[in-house]
């Protein structure tokens, strides 16, 4: 049925029932163009302009049901997709709605696993779009050594989109100390709380440019970083 279907203003679409109704609502009063993330979205489609590449390398860690992958293929088709998601309920999520828009699955490499500095598994906390590693309890999920993945890659990474919810001081730290910042050219970050917000202003500075920091963008939930590769 067509109202089963939730139209964004950028022409992406996903199934209603993924998205919860104070996202909605949301979209709609923040009069923005009927987007998921207005801010961080305007900046996720000004660095993808900036790479000349037909096919640029993208991981998108932490991708819930999919938008920013969807986002990508609708904008940019030759893309290569890297989708980090280790809960089951969003990768069959993230299946149908790829369907959904006329993308062939195989035109992701879907990760179902959590992005961690370690190989191994972690616990996870379900929690609807803010679900995160938690120390204890929860459900037990696959993780995966980021800074492996990309020094695995055969080329650097282009963009990166991170929205790990709590994790991604841990995650930046672990590309740094493992000697990889210099193989991810462009980021885009969603912070959560302060103090994160602040320490990855930091730890960001010293290894790519801020280009643009704010730790509480109009109409999204989370604190906003994009830096480039110096």
């Amino acid at each position: 049925m067509q109202d089963d279907i939730y139209r964004f203003g950028n022409g992406v679409r996903v199934h209603r029932h993924h998205v919860l109704d104070h996202q909605v609502n949301r979209y709609v009063k923040a009069n923005a163009g009927n987007l998921h993330e207005p801010v961080e979205e305007h900046w996720f489609l000004t660095l993808l302009g900036e790479i000349p590449a037909a096919d640029p390398l993208v991981y998108d860690i932490g991708c819930g049901i999919g938008y920013y992958t969807l986002l990508l293929l609708h904008e940019r088709p030759g893309a290569e997709a890297v989708a980090f998601e280790p809960l089951s309920e969003h990768v069959a999520a993230i299946r149908e709605n790829l369907a959904l828009n006329g993308i062939a699955p195989d035109r992701v490499r879907l990760i179902e696993a959590a992005a961690h500095v370690a190989e191994g598994d972690v616990c996870f906390e379900a929690a609807d779009f803010s679900s995160h590693v938690a120390d204890e309890g929860g459900l037990r999920v696959a993780a995966h050594d980021i800074a492996a993945l990309i020094a695995a890659e055969a080329r650097p990474v282009d963009l990166a989109k991170l929205d790990v919810q709590g994790a991604e001081l841990a995650l930046l730290r672990r590309i740094v100390e493992a000697g990889q910042a210099e193989r991810v050219r462009r980021w885009i970050v969603g912070t959560h709380g302060d103090d994160l917000f602040a320490e990855c202003c930091a730890l960001m500075g010293q290894h790519w440019q801020v280009v643009h920091s704010d730790p509480a963008p109009a109409h999204q939930p989370d604190g906003l970083i994009v830096a480039v590769r110096h």
